[in-house]
């Protein structure tokens, strides 16, 4: 069956399990789809992919029934654009750490009136259609979710929360506990505390929670406390 899109999808709050990929593989993308995942992130930020593969990973995630996101390397909005034209179903944008930042990247997934992306119909994203309905289409179906992963983008969350267009802030635990002092230290309890003060306004304002999960277990205590989207381990790992 195809797909719900995935901004739907986010906002059933039924928990959805995609591990980080930084090897560029397609059997890879293949062998975690066969695996029972619900997604796949390809890490641009950290992994070894050029743009030249992110397309066929791509495919190969929609072929498995999984679906792509995609971490691309900053806010800058050519990256943010690239990815969905290469067909994503989403985007997630590292170190946000102010309103700016936020505003920026979300109009970078938004087609106008709601953004600034780049239009062009003829890309992988829109079946190489050229039907000018699909920027319509792209606006409801895309998914963009902003990384706080420090301090700034603490202080800025309660502005970052009435982004109109924004479906969700993404918790990068393992740069947050260098934000706040215990490098290394994912279960320390001032990272703890700072997740669940984000989940707790991310709740409130409707917006859906993700967060990196390395361990079963952490996944498991974070679906309970609500997040939606786990990011469940690295494929290296």
């Amino acid at each position: 069956m195809p797909l719900m899109p995935l901004r739907a999808r986010l906002k059933t709050a039924t928990p959805l399990l995609a591990p980080f990929s930084i090897i560029p593989s397609v059997e890879l993308v293949e062998l975690i789809a066969l695996a029972g995942y619900d997604g796949i992130i390809l890490d641009l930020e950290h992994g070894a992919h050029g743009s030249e593969a992110l397309g066929p990973l791509i495919l190969a995630a929609m072929a498995r029934g999984i679906y792509p996101l995609v971490r691309v390397r900053s806010s800058e909005p050519t990256e943010i654009g690239a990815a969905l034209d290469a067909g994503a179903a989403g985007v997630i944008v590292p170190q946000i750490g102010s309103l700016a930042e936020a505003e920026r990247a979300v109009r970078a997934a938004r087609f106008a009136p709601d953004g600034n992306r780049g239009a062009n119909s003829f890309v992988r994203g829109a079946d190489y259609s050229g039907r000018t309905e699909w920027f319509t289409e792209a606006n409801r179906d895309v998914a963009v979710l902003l990384m706080v992963e420090g301090a700034g983008g603490v202080a800025a969350l309660p502005e970052i929360l009435k982004l109109p267009t924004l479906d969700g802030i993404f918790l990068g635990p393992l740069d947050l506990s260098h934000a706040l002092g215990v490098p290394g230290e994912m279960g320390h309890p001032k990272v703890v505390a700072t997740i669940e003060q984000v989940i707790d306004a991310c709740k409130a304002a409707g917006v859906t929670t993700g967060i990196f999960g390395g361990t079963a277990e952490a996944a498991r205590r974070w679906i309970g406390r609500g997040v939606t989207l786990v990011g469940a381990g690295v494929d290296t790992a």
